[in-house]
């Protein structure tokens, strides 16, 4: 068999064969072609789609008590609902499956007329149950959507500049509390409690004919893993990367629970703050989200995705550390939080393009066991949170917050990196 060498330089190539007489330069050239950038608008419609749907999520907290007066039921059974929604989470990898037989593209569109559909549902039944069923599939779609919105960006925008794509679409999530929350407050006043999910509905409704109108279809071939449950399991299984992944994430979203589920708590009891005054304080955590998201942006494609985020991770572990010793010193504070969060967003946004890459034959199957991790992560800290702060105080908080984020960086550091696919049987 005759061989011969070539390099793919400039947009020119020469040819090469391997042992079998593959055309592996072609093979290389199909590979980058099939990978294009998306736009900046489009960058943007996919964040504004995301924003409602995230706004809807995130809205239940501030606004529970004006559900609870609305429907004519305790608060703590609007607690409940949001409990029971919070395990949406946990099922991200039974539908991690749908973006690989059905495309990216379509789940995203599907996901958001659904989502439009959720929301008005408390139009037509404006009582309990129906209510905790509509934060239930919001909640649910977000696990659908998320996974396939951040497939599709790896599978369209080149790993180099994949850094930058993800923060665009991570604006949604600070902005849903900078400007999402605002403006729904505004609508509860004027028009009731179930303004939100009027206006979310109706906009859900006109993000996703905008995606079907205006987002092009992704060029990923089709050869992707995770078709169905059972090759979803297969890939996990035959995947150590995927498990040290998964684990980095539990560890980081489990420290940051640890502190913000008992912040309210802290707060009032170390400065004394009034309702009003908490709830702008928590502003700070805004700012802090929406600068993380701008700096993950410029920095993880500039400086390297691991390099980046397992400096943040350190500098987030040490603010989790330090945050109990500025009792007392309401600045001090307020500074340590803005920079636990800041860190801390860096090092969320910064890794997502990571993972991206881990397994790329299985983005989808990936980005659903991250969700599901950083579910499980989030449950496991709000229920020691409480425990560790009543007993030990905030500092048990912050010393175990250090800990897990010290844990984090450790398995980040050895097992989590790009390239570490293994070879996987399919599913036959």
């Amino acid at each position: 068999m005759v061989q011969s060498s070539g390099i793919i330089a400039n947009g020119c190539f020469f040819k090469k064969l391997d042992q079998s007489g593959i055309d592996v330069t072609l093979l290389a050239v199909q590979e980058e072609a099939k990978t294009t950038t998306i736009s900046t608008p489009q960058l943007a419609l996919i964040a504004l789609a995301r924003f409602s749907i995230t706004t809807g999520v995130r809205m239940v907290y501030p606004f529970a008590p004006a559900l609870a007066r609305g429907l004519g039921v305790p608060l703590t059974a609007v607690y409940q609902l949001i409990t029971l929604r919070n395990l949406a989470g946990f099922l991200s990898p039974l539908f991690g499956p749908l973006s690989e037989r059905y495309g990216r593209r379509p789940v995203m569109i599907g996901s958001m007329l659904l989502v439009a559909a959720s929301f008005l549902l408390v139009l037509i039944w404006p009582v309990y149950w129906p209510l905790g069923v509509s934060l239930g599939l919001i909640a649910l779609l977000k696990v659908i959507f998320d996974p396939a919105m951040q497939a599709y960006i790896g599978d369209n925008v080149p790993y180099a500049r994949r850094g930058r794509a993800i923060a665009i679409t991570e604006f949604s999530w600070a902005g849903a509390m900078l400007v999402g929350t605002p403006l729904l407050s505004v609508a509860i006043t004027r028009q009731g409690w179930q303004a939100p999910f009027i206006w979310l509905g109706g906009f859900s409704a006109v993000m996703g004919l905008l995606l079907w109108r205006r987002l092009p279809r992704s060029r990923n071939p089709g050869t992707n893993r995770g078709h169905t449950l059972r090759d979803t399991m297969l890939v996990v299984r035959q995947q150590p990367v995927i498990w040290a992944a998964a684990t980095y994430m539990m560890l980081i979203m489990g420290a940051n629970e640890l502190l913000f589920i008992v912040y309210g708590d802290w707060m009032e009891a170390s400065f004394g703050l009034s309702l009003i005054a908490l709830g702008v304080s928590t502003t700070v955590i805004g700012g802090a989200e929406i600068i993380g998201e701008m700096t993950a942006g410029w920095s993880v494609d500039r400086f390297g995705k691991r390099p980046v985020i397992l400096t943040t991770a350190l500098l987030n572990g040490l603010f989790c550390y330090l945050l109990p010793f500025t009792a007392g010193q309401l600045n001090l504070a307020l500074i340590s939080y803005f920079a636990l969060f800041l860190f801390f967003e860096i090092t969320v946004v910064g890794g997502i393009p990571l993972m991206t890459e881990l397994v790329p034959t299985a983005r989808s199957v990936v980005m659903a066991m991250m969700l599901a991790a950083g579910a499980l992560g989030r449950a496991l800290g709000s229920l020691l949170g409480p425990w560790l702060f009543a007993r030990f105080t905030f500092t048990g908080n912050g010393v175990a917050a250090a800990l897990s984020m010290a844990a984090a960086v450790f398995i980040l550091f050895l097992w989590v990196r790009e390239g570490n696919e293994e070879p996987i049987a399919r599913d036959s």
